[in-house]
């Protein structure tokens, strides 16, 4: 599931994983949350946090996170990826130059670290 958190300036789209994500979850939190904040062109920034209790991404959300990277190729200004979880941050380290722009990894110890840099 993803969630929206609150409390960031209009360019910043933040979200949270928790247990399965969903091609849903892209389709009614995290795909509409984009384009408002890319709308008329802008680059946004992109704070994705993945802690205690996510368990992963279903087939469909693969999907859906393939097609929206496509769709938003060079929308992002900055994406902080906030996760513990090894097999996730092999697969940024793997697929993260591919993303125009800033991608940084970040431990879930150092999520204030995250929120700082991508507010900055």
């Amino acid at each position: 599931m993803l969630t929206t958190i609150d409390g960031f300036a209009d360019g910043i789209v933040a979200v949270r994983g928790t247990g399965l994500v969903t091609a849903d979850d892209y389709r009614t939190v995290l795909t509409p949350a984009i384009a408002r904040a890319t709308a008329g062109g802008r680059k946004a920034r992109l704070l994705l946090e993945f802690g205690e209790g996510f368990e992963g991404y279903d087939t469909s959300a693969i999907l859906s996170d393939s097609a929206l990277g496509i769709g938003h190729l060079g929308s992002f200004e900055r994406i902080a990826v906030v996760t513990d979880a090894e097999w996730l941050r092999r697969a940024i380290h793997l697929f993260g130059g591919l993303i125009p722009g800033d991608v940084r990894l970040f431990a879930t110890a150092e999520s204030h670290d995250a929120e700082a840099w991508i507010r900055n």
